[in-house]
């Protein structure tokens, strides 16, 4: 384990992750995104209005 951590192949997918961190501003745990787009409130309502709002979306394209 103490090898996979030190090899730079998961060095740099960690550090990706971090910069995906930053730059989306995700500050908690869990967190969800929706082609890019934050779930702002947890719960099944809202993700599936997000979903939803997406399809509508690329249905229009």
């Amino acid at each position: 384990m103490r090898a996979d951590m030190n090899a730079p192949e998961i060095r740099a997918a960690i550090a990706q992750d971090f910069e995906d961190l930053r730059s989306l501003n995700v500050t908690k745990t869990p967190a969800f995104f929706v082609n890019g787009k934050p779930l702002m409130n947890f719960g099944y309502e809202p993700l599936k209005k997000l979903v939803d709002d997406e399809l509508k979306e690329q249905q229009r394209w």
